[in-house]
């Protein structure tokens, strides 16, 4: 890389962190939305099988 300055380093990676942040928020919320998901469907099977 040379001889790169602070800023123009900056101004060269900030996409691939702005992307790692990115990614980091869409899998936490696809953690959370899966366990409300997973909720829902063992609640289903546990009323289906009461009315068995």
């Amino acid at each position: 890389m040379g001889n790169l300055s602070t800023v123009e380093l900056i101004g060269q990676l900030w996409p691939l962190v702005l992307a790692f942040i990115s990614l980091v928020i869409i899998l936490a919320k696809m953690d959370v939305r899966l366990a409300v998901v997973e909720d829902k469907i063992k609640t289903l099977f546990e009323l289906w099988n009461k009315n068995k």
